[in-house]
């Protein structure tokens, strides 16, 4: 029984395991952020040089030495840098990854929150086309397209790269004075796999607040604003981000605050309802026949064990879902959660409405009343279900919400396992209906039996009332 409980343990610890987290928390953001200055001299309104092609090393030199006297402005964050060139009453930004993931999606905003702020999202297509879209949120929810932007952006192909460790995607919009330096960006290993700029898109692995200065000067020393992953010069500006330049793919980034909550939401309902319920209705199905206290443990399992865990762990759920600032109710996955979190309860009051409200067909004729079985499957239906909903949890709903990646197949084994071996064991016990038909058969027939068998002493007493039933 210590290893089956043990296994089952593992199976709450292992749904929800994740890739290591960052061992820090700490974001590094250069200086400088993404507002529009075009307060600028005539003599920097000239067009704007093209660029070399991309870099392929963070840090590196690059040869666009006529950006010199210019106005604009770069910061590298943990996965890319954000550039920005004043070109008379236009600038130019270009979002470059540092190759610590692979891209599927970047954008940047006008402004220091993500609610309300007009965004530029891009990302690549298949056929070799760029993609921009932009849009708009409410909250921190994914954002629609915004049909009438303050400012309307093009896309920039010639002066982006899709090749190389660092690609990096840019576009064109007008200047605005009057909006400040402050930024917000986001990094997504997701590519929406469709060239619609109404795309879906998964959730960004990181980002996060930043500001460019567009009225700085830019000197040798600069990062270059058009491919900012690299300076004008040999050496790094201040503020620069650590980004490794390998394309390795793989990047720890520490779980947010709603994330965190996801997580132990889903251990909290894993422990709950996959291994403290089985427990109890297992208790149930094997002790009944051998003991009259088995509805005592039955209930405490059940409800004073299992309740303030799914209670919590629902909660929880509620709670990251909010701070997250999606919607409710906007999945199956939370429909089928809010569902089987109020046949819980349901099945509570039915139990103890059969343990304290015995019909006449059981006080006079002792037949067992169909409530009784109603109760018996509802309880094995809702850990049915649960399964079902764990499995949905960690292998759909946490990429697609946080975007990102799925959870280890070791959480896929473990539920293999148990969702097979539940059943199992539940089914031994039903050979012990025999005995239990049997005992109730007895009863009957002889209400006057002995005291001197326990069983015969426990069905003496449900002919007086004073025992537990189901």
């Amino acid at each position: 029984m210590r290893s089956l409980l043990k296994s089952l343990f593992v199976l709450g610890l292992c749904t929800l395991s994740l890739a290591s987290p960052q061992d820090s928390d700490d974001h590094h953001h250069g200086r400088g952020g993404g507002g529009d200055n075009d307060d600028t001299d005539d003599s920097n309104s000239s067009a704007s040089p093209t660029p070399t092609g991309s870099s392929t090393a963070t840090n590196s030199t690059s040869s666009n030495s006529a950006l010199i006297g210019m106005n604009g402005d770069a910061v590298c964050t943990d996965l890319l840098c954000v550039g920005g060139l004043v070109n008379g009453s236009t600038v130019t930004y270009t979002l470059q990854s540092l190759g610590a993931a692979n891209l599927g999606w970047m954008a940047m905003g006008f402004g220091a929150q993500m609610a309300n702020t007009p965004m530029v999202i891009m990302w690549s297509n298949s056929d070799g086309s760029i993609t921009l879209s932009q849009r708009k949120a409410p909250a921190e929810i994914m954002p629609t397209v915004d049909s009438n932007p303050p400012r309307k952006a093009t896309a920039e192909p010639s002066l982006s790269s899709l090749s190389g460790s660092n690609p990096k995607l840019a576009f064109t919009i007008p200047a605005d004075s009057s909006v400040g330096n402050s930024i917000i960006w986001a990094f997504s290993t997701n590519n929406p796999g469709d060239s619609a700029e109404g795309a879906q898109l998964v959730q960004h692995l990181n980002s996060g607040p930043t500001s460019l200065n567009l009225a700085n000067t830019i000197s040798a020393s600069s990062r270059d604003p058009t491919n900012p992953i690299s300076t004008l010069s040999g050496g790094s500006s201040s503020g620069s981000g650590s980004g490794s330049g390998t394309g390795s793919g793989s990047v720890s980034i520490p779980l947010q605050s709603y994330q965190k909550m996801l997580v132990a939401h889903g251990l909290l309902s894993t422990i709950g309802f996959l291994i403290i319920l089985p427990i109890g209705a297992l208790l149930a199905r094997y002790l009944r026949t051998f003991s009259n206290t088995w509805f005592r443990g039955h209930w405490i399992i059940q409800l004073a064990l299992g309740g303030p865990i799914i209670i919590a762990g629902v909660a929880l759920g509620f709670a990251g879902v909010h701070q997250s600032g999606a919607p409710h109710v906007a999945d199956d996955h939370k429909r089928w959660g809010i569902a089987i979190f109020v046949l819980y309860f349901g099945q509570i009051a039915l139990g103890t409405a059969i343990h304290y409200i015995k019909p006449r067909s059981f006080v006079v004729n002792k037949r067992r009343p169909l409530q009784n079985y109603f109760h018996a499957v509802l309880g094995l239906l809702i850990i049915a279900l649960a399964f079902y909903q764990v499995r949905t949890g960690f292998m759909h709903e946490w990429p697609t919400t946080t975007g990102r990646s799925p959870v280890s197949n070791a959480a896929n084994i473990v539920w293999y396992i148990w969702v097979v071996l539940m059943p199992v064991l539940y089914a031994a016990g039903l050979i012990l209906l025999r005995r239990q038909f049997k005992q109730e058969r007895v009863t009957k027939q002889d209400p006057a039996v002995s005291r001197e068998s326990s069983d015969q002493r426990y069905y003496m007493r449900i002919l007086h009332g004073r025992t537990e039933q189901e």
